[in-house]
């Protein structure tokens, strides 16, 4: 099995859309091989850890700033 890719640090939020956007369409046209859909999940499972980790800001209020 291989190991969970590393996202490079510089790979901006809406690169790893992308990239998690183009695996879910390579899923669901379901014309890859049972060993790269499993790489695949592995990959798109990391990649939304990672946007989960950027994204989360915790709880509390949006304040505009005037």
């Amino acid at each position: 099995m291989s190991e969970t890719p590393e996202v490079p640090d510089d790979v901006s939020i809406s690169e790893k859309t992308e990239r998690l956007e183009e695996i879910i369409a390579q899923l669901e046209d379901g014309e890859v091989s049972l060993e790269r859909a499993n790489e695949l999940h592995n990959e798109g499972t990391h990649l939304l850890e990672e946007l989960e980790k950027e994204l989360d800001i915790g709880e509390g209020e949006v304040v505009e700033n005037k």
